[in-house]
């Protein structure tokens, strides 16, 4: 009777299978795609840009955002729904793109600002407005003085190169017109390069690297705003509403790569500075404050959400910091962080998240420290911006390494909140521990240390002075030798890195030469000693010309194994100091077994001394 019905009903298990498999496939498909709908996915976009060149605006005030993308081929092009809608040509390439209000008349268009090189072109209307100037830098008296000598025939030019050569020694910031003349060593390239510019006006112009606005009066999404603009030069720059005019100026200690504002201009603001030497500085009121926050490696991304300062690094790691310096909490990732965004939702209870972007193609939504959701994609994301877009309000803008173009949109039924993520420890906690059973000498023994602590304590005391003694004169007698890879001669500091790349039987000696001092080595002599049986150098000698103060240099050794074998052996490398018998700094370099060798040993004369 069973197999009557069989056959005319149909066998049920195989079609609940194939939906059940059809259930798990699409779990997993939700679940990769997070709280996101994909929504536009261009393969050939061609878009190559940066966070920084990347804005959403209402450029015709009729409630349909467009995109904005300064692209490094030197165009600005203007995205409308899923079509290109409008092109124009940059004159240089671009650090920077936003969009302000600069006053509240209707039609309320935003007006767009392209940072490029030194100057800040601003649209209207998607059409040429303004060009304005960054100030130029001002120039050392002591620079002015040699070219005022030269323009007016009062020194010679060799007295004149003498007293520049001089300056730059002293650590006088130079022009660009001054350290190209340095730069030149022909005596007639010189002179004509001299006369050619004598008469010219000294001026040094400086180029933007970031740029944001700071709201005037009140925070909206359509309200006035001026522009604040971090400079080559160590400077922050604030604009008026109309971006003609500078209101103010803060000198920093380094330069700024990275800004992030918040506040009013007329009321309170803040703005914080990620610079270049990998410290977070804060302005506020139009002053630098003395609070710094000192990072453990350099910034990749900066942003502000709910009172915090939000950092990510090129370690990384996320840190959050109060305005008062405090770290709050760290984040510690396994892939580094390409972009950060935040991501501010008005319409659910006014939350703010932050979105991370990995170079294994990871998209991460935090919510303060706790991930809410992980979105995979198939590329590296180069700029990331999300805010309303077409008629949308919640859109994620996507730039990626190949070019392409992607946008999602945010799920109207999405759960950021904590509670949304299984709270408490984790389940590896509640594995208890293996811990042995407390035996008879293990009683002995805690009991002798109760009675003897204070001799145990002076004889541990004793032995870690000894210790430290016995590590200091070691140390003392390293670098005195010039055997460590960190050397301090008199107010000379110099730091060596030696690695050999290379299978055999031609290798690479890489030398990575550093002057961690303050002041410029002139005519460094590095040797070579090795096994002349084994291995064979061009030249067992080398001179460096010059090791400027904070740069890395770079030099590549050809070496050739010349053994029948392939044998391995130990090259030395020391940088000798003119004036001594002992050498400045040595490394050892282990070189590697020669796995490629010619089938006839090369002749011990092949190359001259």
């Amino acid at each position: 009777m069973s197999d009557i019905a069989s056959s005319l009903f149909g066998n049920p298990a195989p079609q609940q299978q194939h939906l059940s498999h059809r259930e798990e496939l699409r779990e997993e498909k939700r679940r990769l795609q997070g709280p996101w709908l994909h929504a536009w996915h261009d393969v050939v976009a061609n878009v190559k840009a940066y966070s920084q060149c990347v804005a959403l605006a209402d450029t015709s005030d009729d409630g349909e955002y467009r995109l904005l993308v300064a692209d490094s081929d030197k165009k600005l092009k203007v995205y409308k729904g899923t079509s290109l809608m409008n092109e124009i040509a940059l004159l240089d390439y671009p650090s920077g793109l936003t969009c302000f209000y600069p006053d509240t008349n209707k039609p309320q268009t935003p007006s767009v600002a392209v940072a490029a090189g030194s100057y800040i072109y601003i649209y209207r209307n998607l059409r040429p407005y303004y060009k304005f100037t960054l100030p130029p830098v001002e120039i050392d008296p002591v620079e002015q003085d040699i070219w005022g000598a030269l323009r007016a025939g009062k020194s010679t030019y060799t007295t004149a190169l003498e007293m520049l050569t001089a300056a730059r020694e002293y650590g006088t910031p130079l022009s660009a017109r001054s350290l190209n003349l340095l730069a030149l060593k022909d005596v007639t390239e010189q002179t004509q390069y001299i006369d050619a510019h004598k008469q010219l006006p000294l001026v040094q112009l400086t180029v933007v690297t970031c740029m944001e606005i700071l709201y005037k009066s009140t925070v909206g999404e359509k309200c006035v705003s001026c522009l604040v603009v971090g400079t080559e030069n160590k400077q922050i720059i604030i604009l008026d509403s109309s971006g003609t005019n500078v209101l103010k100026k803060v000198d920093l200690p380094a330069v700024p790569v990275f800004i992030t504002t918040e506040g009013t201009l007329e009321v309170e603001y803040r703005i914080c500075v990620a610079a270049r030497n990998g410290n977070i500085y804060t302005i506020k009121k139009g002053k630098l404050l003395s609070t710094v926050i000192e990072l453990e490696s350099h910034c990749v991304g900066l942003t502000i959400i709910e009172k915090q300062i939000v950092a990510a690094c090129m370690d990384n790691s996320i840190h959050s910091f109060h305005f008062k310096g405090k770290k709050n909490y760290s984040i510690f990732l396994n892939e580094p962080i390409s972009n950060i965004e935040m991501m501010h939702l008005k319409n659910i209870k006014n939350l703010r998240c932050l979105l991370v972007a990995m170079t294994n193609g990871e998209i991460r939504l935090y919510n303060k420290k706790h991930l809410i959701s992980t979105t995979k994609t198939s590329d590296v994301v180069t700029a990331m911006r999300f805010g309303p877009y077409g008629r949308e309000d919640s859109c994620l803008i996507l730039v990626f390494k190949s070019g392409a173009l992607s946008i999602k949109i945010l799920q109207r039924q999405a759960k950021l909140d904590v509670s949304a993520v299984a709270p408490g420890p984790p389940p590896e906690q509640d594995i208890p521990l293996n811990i042995p059973k407390k035996t008879k000498l293990y009683i002995e023994q805690t009991q002798r240390e109760r009675d003897q602590s204070i001799d145990m304590h002076r004889l541990f005391q004793r032995d870690l002075c000894k210790l430290r003694l016995t590590t200091a004169r070691s140390f003392v007698k390293v670098i005195s030798d010039g055997q460590s890879p960190l050397s301090i001669v008199g107010s000379t500091s110099l730091r060596l890195d030696a690695k050999v790349a290379g299978l055999g039987p031609h290798f690479k000696l890489k030398l990575n030469i550093k002057n961690t001092g303050k002041n410029p080595v002139l005519d460094i002599p590095v040797t070579f000693v090795y096994n002349h049986q084994i291995y064979l150098l061009k030249t067992t000698l080398t001179k460096v010309p010059v090791l400027v103060p904070g740069i890395e240099y770079n030099h590549e050794i050809d070496v050739e194994n010349i053994d029948a074998n392939g044998a391995a052996d130990s090259i030395r490398v020391y940088i000798c100091n003119p004036n001594s018998v002992i050498p400045v700094i040595s490394a050892i370099v282990n070189m590697p077994m020669s796995e490629l060798r010619g089938d006839a040993p090369v002749p011990s004369n092949r190359y001259p001394d």
